[in-house]
């Protein structure tokens, strides 16, 4: 009779062989194509007729991420000057400066373009892979930090961070979503705090460090400051470590001259990358501090967020109670899960049950750090006194989004805590708790009522902008609206002249052209105008700009589905119809005939009809070779205003000095042509 052992041997040992590359599919690309189908679904489910989240910082984005596209494309990697000064907010030249940069996550997206025709197809591409990516590396530096822990439990812990809700909302600013790079980051903290003996973190160690965060800053700054910001708190722990025991040496360390080089390399890269950005400081100033304090996060919002989550949080816009939430982008919240892992997380290292309970609670001091250190309650903060240590913390406003950075340095305490948590020994035990496991993790992530927009209409209308330039001699270009949101219409614009390849004085960025670029204002004679008036040229850089140039004006009609163009004429340097629709603010002066009001602080008149219809009686801005006449200037204000021989008469009076200059100006353009002079009585 033959003996059945071999063959049971042969049938347990397919078995496994068939187990374990199931296992590594689900682990490493079933989940995480669950949890990208989940936070992508109106994208991805509508076949791109619609996109998360709106047309404004969404399609911002992707016009960066496809002007670098083009860029390279068309052979002009060595001509720096057209990368950094995208044909937008024309004739100024160096904007791109003025937002992010997305270099590196530019080159993921170029990859995609490449093969993919359509723009909008690579972007969601872009999207799927970034976030794909940020799983596979968190679920990489975990098996390195815990190799005890279970693949299951590394799966879930990378799941509900990297997809934390406090993630995943920045869809809105996918710039911000390029985290994979905080992998290697992980690991190498994990050596500082548990390193031993503390000599054997070696200076190679540093300076990989040092590579991998100033390689963030190739992707974002917001990810490299608070990059750091996590460094810093494991670099101070190792550090108080060493003191306490008194160990000063540093060992070399393998490959360090490997290390030296391309740590040399990025710092190279990154001087090449942030040099513009340290010229468009000199002209806009930092960030106020004043306003980095404000957005810091406050207790409340890490249980803030949108109403949109399928478990939502306690806390949504409308149902906060006054004074809990303050400042921009505050919704922190992480998940329920997450939240409920983090203070089991925190049981186990007061308990001391943890097997790795002394790696364990370093990891729990570091986030505590992190915490405390970047919360504002009441107004007091420590964040003036650690971001001096972070560079470039001064020029980031949104000084919540260090929540996300928060949100990924709790991995590594999960998955150690969770060598120690109970398992159950039987299989069903152990299937029930993964099915409940993962339902949880998956109904932590999803949201229900994601923000969306029509994509498929908003191409459309960029189509007919299009059209019409695309007929016609247009050197540069300004879209005028109608209705919507005044920076869907700047965008569109930007996306219309990368197609088309031709300028448009339209733009939309984290600073705007000074003095007073027309942001709010749809009039294409009065963007023409303020070009001319307000000389921007005073505080940048600009293109030329010649009478000889083709200045049109496009509006669309999306009722009708057509589009119309008109050209602009110039002579000497400034429109010749200076009948501008400005918009007045304040009212400084009003008397029978005349009204004088601000926009912007410059100055601009009105003549009053005498039946009181002033539909045809349009606003003009007043002006003095060449220039607007702003409306604060030092101790004068006007104070009277009429019309005499078909001149308007304005008085502008000194009273501490007694002085009042009386000014001529043409009441068709509202030009000055002279002014007198009278000495008020004592």
């Amino acid at each position: 009779m033959v003996s059945k052992k071999p063959q049971r041997l042969i049938g347990i040992m397919t078995l496994k062989f068939l187990i374990k590359p199931a296992k590594t599919t689900v682990h490493w690309l079933l989940i995480p194509v669950a949890a990208i189908l989940i936070t992508l679904w109106p994208t991805l489910s509508s076949g791109l007729e619609f996109l998360q989240t709106d047309p404004g910082d969404t399609l911002l984005n992707h016009y960066f991420l496809e002007h670098a596209y083009q860029h390279i494309r068309d052979g002009q990697i060595l001509n720096p000057e057209n990368f950094w000064s995208p044909n937008f907010f024309w004739p100024v030249k160096d904007t791109l400066a003025w937002s992010d940069h997305l270099i590196g996550p530019a080159v993921l997206y170029g990859l995609l373009r490449t093969f993919i025709r359509d723009p909008y197809q690579a972007y969601a591409g872009w999207l799927s892979l970034t976030l794909g990516l940020n799983y596979v590396a968190m679920r990489r530096a975990l098996m390195t930090i815990s190799p005890a822990t279970t693949p299951a439990w590394l799966s879930l812990v990378s799941l509900i961070t990297v997809f934390s809700p406090a993630i995943t909302i920045q869809l809105s600013h996918p710039q911000l979503l390029s985290l994979f790079l905080m992998g290697p980051i992980l690991v190498l903290c994990n050596q500082l705090l548990t390193q031993d003996p503390l000599e054997n973190f070696s200076l190679t160690d540093w300076l990989m460090l040092g590579f991998w965060l100033l390689c963030n800053g190739i992707f974002n700054i917001y990810i490299f400051v608070y990059g750091c910001y996590g460094a810093l708190a494991c670099a101070s722990i190792h550090v108080a470590r060493r003191l306490r025991k008194k160990s000063f040496r540093i060992k070399k360390g393998i490959r360090l001259s490997k290390a030296a080089a391309a740590l040399l390399l990025i710092i190279a890269l990154n001087l090449i990358i942030y040099t513009p950005y340290l010229n468009s400081l000199q002209t806009f100033g930092e960030r106020p501090s004043e306003l980095i304090l404000a957005n810091l996060p406050k207790p409340a919002s890490w249980i803030f967020s949108r109403d949109q989550w399928l478990i939502p949080p306690l806390l949504s816009h409308g149902q906060s109670p006054e004074g809990w939430i303050s400042g921009a982008e505050q919704e922190l919240f992480p998940g329920w899960l997450l939240i409920i892992l983090i203070v089991a997380t925190a049981i186990t290292a007061i308990t001391k049950k943890a097997k790795t309970s002394h790696e364990l609670k370093l990891w729990m001091l570091t986030l505590s750090i992190l915490i405390v250190g970047s919360i504002s309650i009441m107004d007091f903060t420590l964040w003036p006194f650690i971001s001096k240590a972070l560079p470039g913390a001064s020029s980031l406003r949104a000084s919540s989004r260090v929540g996300m950075v928060i949100v990924l340095f709790a991995a590594p305490s999960i998955a150690l805590a969770s060598t120690s948590w109970i398992t159950m020994q039987t299989l069903a035990g152990r299937t029930l708790t993964l099915l409940f496991g993962y339902g949880a993790a998956f109904s932590s992530i999803t949201a229900v009522d994601q923000p969306f927009f029509s994509l498929k209409e908003w191409r459309k209308e960029q189509r007919l902008v299009q059209d019409a330039l695309s007929n016609s001699t247009c050197d540069v270009f300004w879209m005028e609206w109608e209705n919507g949101p005044e920076w869907r219409s700047h965008v569109l614009a930007m996306h219309a002249q990368l197609s088309t390849g031709i300028p448009t004085a339209n733009g939309y960025s984290g600073h705007f052209p000074k003095q007073n670029w027309p942001y709010s204002n749809p009039s294409g004679d009065g963007a023409y105008a303020w070009m001319s008036l307000y000389n921007p040229g005073k505080y940048h850089n600009l293109r030329p700009q010649t009478d000889e140039l083709n200045r049109c004006i496009v509006s669309v009609d999306t009722t009708s589905n057509t589009s119309k163009l008109r050209q602009i004429e110039f002579r000497d340097g400034k429109p010749i119809n200076l009948d501008i629709n400005f918009n007045p603010g304040e009212i400084i002066y009003s008397n029978d005939q005349i009204k004088i009001a601000v926009d912007n602080n410059y100055l601009l008149f009105r003549v009053q009809i005498s039946n009181g219809d002033e539909s045809d009686s349009a606003w003009r801005l007043l002006t003095r070779d060449g220039k607007p006449i702003p409306a604060e200037r030092a101790n004068y204000s006007i104070t009277d205003a009429r019309i005499k021989k078909n001149k308007l008469l304005i008085d502008d009076t000194n009273p501490i000095e007694r002085i009042r200059y009386t000014w001529t100006i043409n009441l068709d353009n509202g030009v000055f042509e002279s002014q007198s002079m009278t000495k008020l009585a004592q």
